[in-house]
């Protein structure tokens, strides 16, 4: 299996890891396996607005910085956009008023869901199109390989010099 193909793998697996993982969660929190006490609901709501608020940063971020575009996929902060308007207007809700359980029941998993849709859409994608900083790694790596095998090449080299002068110098003395 070639270095690139390994890599890619590994990565879009990660993603697709994470899509199943978010998918479970979801369902657990619709089927009430998991449920929500008032203390979770409390800290679900700022975790998420900070959340929130980082996405439309690391958007705007990726989108004013050349380094970073140069390094991000920018569909990838466009997909987490909307999750992000969803946020915001899940947890003003939320604490403006006082929402029955419901409402968190049916809330949370939608946040879920969406999450794993879009990690699971990741790992596809970037599995054909890698994202620029996987590829530099990819690079990076076969680079390194490169210098082992010469190193190795030239150790191989320099062991067959010594052995070929060793009978000279014997002979000479």
């Amino acid at each position: 299996m070639t270095i690139e193909k390994k890599n890619k793998l590994i990565y879009s697996g990660e993603l697709l890891f994470f899509s199943i993982t978010f998918l479970v969660l979801g369902i657990l929190e619709l089927l009430k396996v998991i449920v929500l006490s008032d203390r979770f609901q409390l800290i679900f709501k700022i975790v998420t607005m900070v959340g929130a608020t980082w996405l439309v940063v690391d958007f705007l971020w990726t989108l004013l910085s050349p380094k970073k575009k140069a390094n991000n996929d920018i569909l990838d902060k466009i997909i987490m956009l909307p999750l992000a308007v969803y946020l915001y207007s899940f947890d003003i809700a939320g604490f403006v008023v006082a929402r029955p359980y419901e409402y968190y029941q049916i809330g949370v998993p939608i946040a879920f869901f969406y999450i794993a849709c879009a990690y699971a859409f990741q790992g596809v994608y970037h599995y054909y199109r890698p994202i620029p900083l996987l590829l530099q790694a990819i690079e990076e790596e076969k680079l390194a390989k490169e210098e082992k095998e010469k190193a190795v090449e030239a150790e191989v080299v320099e062991a067959e010099t010594v052995e070929e002068q060793k009978p000279e110098d014997e002979q000479n003395s």
